[in-house]
This record gives structure tokens, C-alpha cells and sequence, in this order.
């Protein structure tokens, strides 16, 4: 029998940013970072839109929740489906 040891979310991903055309300065950013456990990731949203508010709203999911999120509403990408034997090479 295999073992299969799970290691855990890790990192970042930035998924928007918004600058000021004008300025460069970061209005707002969007990014999914791993919890410090490895069994979640949160999304971070960073609203500076406003000169001088900040607001950070910060949302935690489990690894397993977002799989599940993401298999019920994502698309499945074409061609990506393919399945090999263990003797296939």
C-alpha cells in the first residue's frame, strides 16, 4: 500500500491589483495567501481607494472547501482530462 503525505497549502497568489494612473499609487489588491497551519487560504482584499482609509476584509476557506468550490463552479479546460496507466510512457 502507498502512503500519501499531505504537505498543506503554502505561498501567495495575487489575483488584482488597481494603481492610480496618475500617481502609481496601489488602491486596492486582491490575493489568496496560505493560513500559517498550511490548511486554509484566506483572501486578503486591501481597499485604499479613499486617501487615507484603509480597509483589509480577510476571508479563510479550507483546502478542501476550495477544491470542492472550484470542481462544482469551475470549467473543466479541454484536453485536460486525460488519464494515464501506470505502465504508460
Amino acid at each position: 500500500m502507498v502512503h500519501l503525505a499531505d504537505k498543506g497549502a503554502s505561498g501567495e497568489l495575487s489575483l488584482l491589483t488597481q494603481h492610480e494612473t496618475d500617481t502609481g499609487r496601489l488602491c486596492r489588491s486582491l490575493r489568496l495567501e496560505a493560513s500559517d497551519d498550511g490548511k486554509s487560504v484566506v483572501l486578503v482584499d486591501l481597499d485604499e481607494r479613499k486617501v487615507g482609509i484603509q480597509r483589509e476584509h480577510r476571508f479563510e476557506v479550507t483546502i478542501g472547501d476550495l477544491i470542492a468550490l472550484i470542481r462544482a463552479h469551475g470549467a473543466e479546460l479541454a484536453g485536460e482530462n486525460h488519464v494515464r496507466t501506470a505502465n504508460a510512457s
